[in-house]
C-alpha cells in the first residue's frame, strides 16, 4: 500500500493520466471522512468504481471524483481481476471529469438519497436571474411542495429519475428551489390505556411544519416509520412539553414493533 497524497495537493485527473501513462494495475482509494470511492485499474485503464454505500458506480463514480476538494489518496498495487462496470477510455473520462465532474459532484451532494425533499423558495437574490424550463422540468417543479420526497416526485411526474434530478439541481443552483427537511427524528413513547388514537407531538414541531408550502395551514396527518418497510399513517394533534417526543396508541406502537424510547423517523403527510 501506497499514499500518493492529497486531492488539495494533486488532481484526480493527473492521477488517471500518470497510472495511464505508467499501465499501472491495482486499487486506488479515495477517503475523505466517511465517504470513499475505489477506482480498480488494469495495465492503466479504469476498469471498475465505487464509491461508498453503493451510492455511485461506474462511469458515475469516476466522474464524481472531479468535483472533490480534499481527499486522501492511496494505492494498492495487485494483479486481481473484476467484473468491469467502466467502458470509457481514460481520455474520454478525463474529457468528461473536467468538462462536467464539478456539478456532478455539486448534484449528487445536493440530491445524495430518494429521501430529500424540496419546495419552491422565495426567489433568487440576484433580480435579473432567469432559468430556461423545458414543459417537462415545469412538470417536475411544480410538484415540489416540501412533502414529496425526490422518489415520489420521480412517480408523479412519470419522467425518468435522471431528467427528475437535472431539472431540481438546476432551480436549485439557480436559487429558485430550497431543500428542506420534514422529517423528524424522535423517540417514540407509548401512551396510556386511556390514551387518544392519533400521534402526539410536541408544539414546535408543528411551528416548524408550517413553514412548508403543502402545510401552512396546519398538520393533521403524519407518517411514523420504525425501519425498513414498517410505518404507519395516522392522525396528529400537538401539545408543548414533549420536546423530541412522539406519543403513540398502543395499536400502533405493536404494528411497529416498537419499544418505549427508540427512535422514530416521523414526518407530515397531506
Amino acid at each position: 500500500m501506497s499514499l500518493i497524497g492529497n486531492l488539495e495537493e494533486i488532481k484526480i485527473a493527473d492521477v488517471l493520466r500518470l497510472f495511464a501513462q505508467g499501465h499501472k494495475s491495482g486499487r486506488l482509494m479515495v477517503t475523505d471522512d466517511e465517504e470513499q470511492t475505489t477506482l480498480r485499474f488494469q495495465k492503466g485503464a479504469v476498469v471498475h468504481a465505487n464509491a461508498s454505500h453503493g451510492r455511485l458506480s461506474g462511469e458515475d463514480a469516476v466522474l464524481d471524483l472531479f468535483g472533490w476538494k480534499a481527499g486522501q489518496l492511496t494505492f494498492i498495487p495487485e494483479e486481481s481481476s473484476v467484473t468491469p462496470n467502466v467502458q470509457s477510455s481514460v481520455d474520454q473520462l478525463l474529457l468528461d471529469g473536467t468538462r462536467m465532474g464539478d456539478a456532478f459532484h455539486r448534484m449528487n451532494e445536493a440530491i445524495s438519497s430518494d429521501r430529500v425533499v424540496f419546495q419552491m423558495s422565495g426567489g433568487p437574490a440576484e433580480e435579473d436571474k432567469r432559468l430556461s424550463l423545458a414543459a417537462r422540468d415545469w412538470r417536475v417543479l411544480r410538484l415540489c411542495d416540501g412533502s414529496r420526497e425526490l422518489r415520489e416526485l420521480v412517480d408523479a411526474a412519470k419522467l425518468p429519475r435522471n431528467d427528475v434530478v437535472r431539472a431540481l439541481f438546476e432551480a436549485l443552483e439557480a436559487g429558485f428551489l430550497e431543500k428542506v427537511e420534514p422529517q423528524k427524528g424522535l423517540r417514540a413513547q407509548a401512551q396510556g390505556l386511556f390514551g387518544k388514537d392519533v400521534a402526539e407531538l410536541d408544539l414546535r414541531i408543528e411551528e416548524e411544519w408550517r413553514n412548508l408550502l403543502h402545510f401552512g395551514r396546519g398538520v393533521h396527518r403524519v407518517e411514523v416509520r420504525s425501519g425498513p418497510g414498517r410505518s404507519a399513517t395516522l392522525g396528529a394533534t400537538f401539545r408543548s412539553g414533549l420536546i423530541r417526543e412522539v406519543h403513540l396508541p398502543r395499536n400502533v406502537f405493536a404494528e411497529l414493533g416498537l419499544r418505549d424510547g427508540e427512535d422514530v423517523q416521523v414526518k407530515p403527510v397531506g
